[in-house]
C-alpha cells in the first residue's frame, strides 16, 4: 500500500475503534468473551446503513462517483481494530464498509447524473430561446 492508502486505513481504523460496538474489547482473547452465538450481530446491510448515516464516515468518502476505496485498505483498517480470529465480527465490518462505500458511490453517481441532466436541459432551453428570437 502507498502512503495515502496507509493514511486512509489509519483514519478508518480510528473511526472503527470509536464506532464498533459488536466487539466488546478487541484485545481480549476469544475464549475470554461470551460465546458469539449469544450475541446478536447486526447484518452487513444494517451496519452499512448505520455507517452511511454517520457524518464522520461520509467525510472519508470511501465511495465517490468515480469509484470506491480499495478493498485492501478497508480490510487493513478493520484488521487494525478487529483481529481476524473474531471471524464473524471481522467479516461483518469488512463487508459493511465495502457495502457502504458502494452505496455512497451510487449516491454520488445519481447526483452527478442529475447535475449533467440539468445542465443539458438548461443548455437546450437557452438554445431554444436563442433560436426563437
Amino acid at each position: 500500500m502507498n502512503q495515502a492508502q496507509v493514511a486512509k486505513a489509519n483514519q478508518i481504523a480510528d473511526f472503527l475503534r470509536r464506532r464498533v460496538t459488536f466487539v466488546q474489547n478487541a484485545n481480549d482473547y476469544p475464549w475470554s468473551r461470551p460465546y458469539a452465538g449469544w450475541q446478536t450481530l447486526p447484518t452487513s446491510e444494517q451496519f452499512a446503513k448505520d455507517l452511511l448515516a454517520d457524518t464522520e464516515f461520509r467525510s472519508f468518502q470511501l465511495g465517490t462517483w468515480l469509484g470506491t476505496t480499495d478493498g485492501e485498505v478497508i480490510t487493513t483498517a478493520v484488521r487494525m481494530v478487529i483481529p481476524p480470529i473474531y471471524q464473524p465480527e471481522f467479516d461483518l465490518a469488512v463487508d459493511a464498509l465495502k457495502m457502504a462505500a458502494r452505496m455512497q458511490q451510487q449516491e454520488g453517481q445519481k447526483v452527478a447524473l442529475s447535475i449533467v441532466g440539468a445542465g443539458i436541459i438548461g443548455a437546450g432551453l437557452i438554445y431554444a430561446g436563442r433560436s426563437a428570437a
